[in-house]
């Protein structure tokens, strides 16, 4: 490290718990706020614009934004509006967060902050695509009363979590089949022995899939497409946001929408990427 670092961490779960031990173990100073019942022993701060003034870099949680325009900040004494958390911050200081909503950009540039999303960094992405799929077989062996050897198995999507997902699944005996959409995808799925179905007709074609995975963060999965679904399929939608299970599709089958798997079951293992990525964010800025 060039110079000692002073990094805030704000709101999060217990992955920023495991980033702020990180981060002190590499010698920067941390201090938290928004983190009080984690139970670990961290440096919290009450007064954030103080905290924000001492940093020379906040770092924002994964995903930055809870619900009601509030600071996504679980084990938090008390919640925190986004308004509040942007206006504490001085105007050019550095600010890092995950899955940062377009509202916050917007939010942000009004305050002459730039946001920078560490999910939108390669590396991270894919090695939080190992936590999601892993936490998505976890899921369906759970929730299903049959073995996944054997299983037909549709995931939708070919990106970053489909492509994890896929030879996970087939190392477990299961007859995969993933969509997508375009003629490289459709051949990266055949050569990795799988079979493939095109997103954008899936209407007639997934009823024989017990377990369906949804990578693709759009509403893909309408009632017409799930309505050849027998009603114990379980769908397991993956996607962020408002996922991939439209609104009209109701309750034509098992839905589980399972958000943020990462920090619920290997938050650890989530953080130490976060860090990771984080590190190298700030060496290109020269802060480290």
């Amino acid at each position: 490290m060039k110079r000692t670092l002073n990094a805030a961490l704000a709101g999060g779960d217990v992955r920023q718990v495991y980033l702020a031990e990180l981060l002190a173990a590499d010698g920067v100073q941390v201090q938290t706020i928004g983190l009080e019942r984690s139970g670990a022993p961290l440096e919290n701060c009450s007064n954030m614009a103080e905290l924000f003034a001492w940093a020379d870099v906040i770092v924002l949680p994964m995903p930055t934004a809870g619900a009601h325009r509030r600071l996504n900040a679980p084990l938090a004494n008390a919640p925190y509006k986004l308004t509040d958390v942007l206006d504490a911050i001085p105007a050019g200081r550095p600010v890092l967060g995950g899955a940062v909503p377009q509202m916050i950009h917007d939010m942000a540039q009004r305050r002459g902050i730039r946001v920078c999303d560490y999910l939108q960094r390669e590396e991270l992405a894919i090695l939080n695509a190992i936590p999601t799929a892993e936490g998505a077989i976890q899921i369906a062996m759970e929730e299903l009363p049959v073995t996944l050897h054997g299983l037909s198995v549709l995931i939708v999507g070919a990106g970053r979590i489909g492509s994890t997902l896929a030879p996970r699944l087939h190392a477990l005996g299961a007859r995969v089949t993933v969509s997508a959409r375009s003629c490289a995808d459709f051949a990266r799925i055949r050569s990795g022995g799988y079979h493939d179905l095109d997103t954008r007709a899936l209407a007639g074609h997934i009823g024989a899939f017990p377990l369906i995975i949804n990578t693709v963060p759009y509403p893909v999965l309408t009632r017409r497409v799930l309505a050849d679904c027998a009603p114990e399929t379980l769908v397991i939608d993956l996607a962020s946001g408002a996922g991939g299970v439209a609104e009209d599709a109701g309750d034509r089958c098992r839905i589980i929408h399972a958000l943020s798997l990462p920090g619920r079951v290997a938050p650890r293992s989530a953080a130490a990427a976060i860090h990771d990525t984080i590190c190298h964010i700030l060496e290109e800025e020269g802060l480290l």
